[in-house]
């Protein structure tokens, strides 16, 4: 059992990585492949539409997004980030039990896929994933900044933890052509991510998307000290 329950109107920050830190999703069609889990186990009908995936060689993920669409959200995805060897999610859970089995059927497509492209059996992750609660606000915004912050570690190196980001159109570029990130749907509103809703519970508390990118832009090394409990 966790030491604190995951409870239907609460925020979360799931987060799980790799054995052993292998960069499994360095490959784009590994990341790819969990993008989509994300987006089919979402949903009170994902055992249909994982087992109509696994039967139908030539389903298409529209087809199974129909299923999937015939079931209710198990929770709601504010916010991701797929990393080489780990991934970050922001979770409000929307069904009593949802965020342990998105999460759980997540890991499992994706473990299988990757057993099967590299011939290999056993877990694809630590045994646990890590889960902390969103209990402020002020914490809520600035696990987004660093969520969406966070493939600068591998764009442009970690600098971005310990000082203010320099050259911020250039940042900017870098972060928005990262295509394993929900920071898109942010900035720009005619960019649509399947896999993201309730984006209004964040960006509802800024005047527009540009207002957004500022807090992203203007972060500082006291605004990443708010949430140094989890980093």
């Amino acid at each position: 059992m966790r030491k604190t329950p995951f409870v239907p109107e609460e925020y979360y920050h799931i987060y799980s990585r790799t054995i052993l830190n292998v960069p499994e999703f360095q490959d784009n069609r590994s990341a790819e492949r969990l993008a989509q889990a994300f987006l089919i186990a979402n949903s009170t009908k994902s055992s249909e539409a994982f087992l109509f995936l696994k039967n139908n060689k030539n389903a298409t993920i529209n087809d199974t997004l129909e299923i999937v669409r015939q079931g209710e959200k198990l929770v709601d995805v504010l916010c991701y980030c797929i990393m080489p060897d780990h991934y970050h999610l922001l979770l409000k859970e929307l069904k009593e039990g949802g965020i342990s089995n998105f999460i759980r059927k997540s890991n499992i497509s994706i473990s299988k896929y990757v057993n099967i492209k590299n011939n290999r059996r056993g877990p694809l992750f630590e045994s646990r994933f890590n889960s902390k609660h969103i209990d402020t606000n002020n914490y809520l915004l600035h696990l987004s900044l660093y969520i969406h912050l966070n493939p600068l570690d591998i764009l442009s190196g970690k600098d971005w933890r310990a000082h203010k980001l320099r050259d911020w159109p250039a940042k900017r570029k870098e972060l928005l052509g990262y295509p394993w990130s929900s920071l898109k749907t942010y900035l720009d509103n005619n960019h649509k991510d399947l896999i993201i809703s309730g984006t209004e519970i964040i960006l509802g508390q800024f005047d527009s998307n540009k207002e957004y990118e500022l807090f992203l832009q203007e972060w500082s090394e006291d605004s990443l000290n708010q949430i140094k409990d989890f980093v």
